[in-house]
């Protein structure tokens, strides 16, 4: 079946955007952790991906939208960039355990009930290697700019209207979160200048 976001990406919605501000900071980051190998999940059109593999970085790309992934590796060739992308669904990544050093999934975890939003988060720790690094944004309130909505289960959004029709927003609580992550350590969370909230984390070696 076709996904939300092929039918958005096929319209020509949201290809293009600039990469998110804190980037260059999360590269800091990285490379004093030495972290190469990164996985940007839920990658879209490509927009931090690219920026990654500019800066050299080994990089991974899953998305379940083949239009955001055609339109990622024209980018990347026009650059003369490689990266490796991969067509799938979030709930169960198509990779090893312990096979990258940082993970990255900007405003994308939230399209989910709580229950694919679980699955999601213990796959990125399932993939991660220890003391391995997560940079994941998600919104701090219920922003979806549909004029009807239904709340389907605590917390958890489905618009009848708008770009996202019938594509489920769950709204973490900043209280929630940790208890989500609790197989990491929080160096930072914040709230960024587009009102989501910016996790860094790190995983707790077993």
């Amino acid at each position: 079946m076709e996904s939300t976001w092929e039918k958005i990406y096929e319209g020509g919605k949201l290809l293009k955007g600039e990469p998110h501000d804190e980037i260059e900071n999360i590269i800091k980051i990285f490379r004093s952790n030495k972290a190469n190998r990164i996985l940007d999940l839920g990658s879209g059109g490509g927009r931090h991906l690219i920026y990654l593999a500019r800066k050299g970085f080994d990089v991974y790309g899953l998305d379940s939208s083949p239009t955001g992934l055609a339109y990622t590796l024209s980018c990347l060739a026009d650059e003369n960039l490689v990266a490796h992308l991969t067509l799938s669904d979030m709930k169960k990544l198509p990779y090893d355990d312990h096979y990258f050093d940082a993970i990255i999934s900007i405003q994308v975890i939230h399209h989910n009930m709580i229950s694919g939003a679980i699955k999601t988060i213990n796959e990125i720790t399932r993939v991660l290697v220890g003391n391995g690094l997560i940079w994941i944004t998600i919104p701090v309130s219920k922003n979806e700019p549909s004029k009807r909505q239904k709340e389907v289960e605590p917390g958890t959004f489905v618009p009848f209207d708008g770009l996202e029709k019938g594509l489920p927003h769950h709204y973490f609580s900043k209280d929630e979160i940790p208890g989500l992550f609790n197989e990491y350590s929080i160096l930072d969370l914040h709230v960024d200048n587009t009102n989501h909230y910016s996790l860094i984390a790190q995983k707790v070696s077993s």
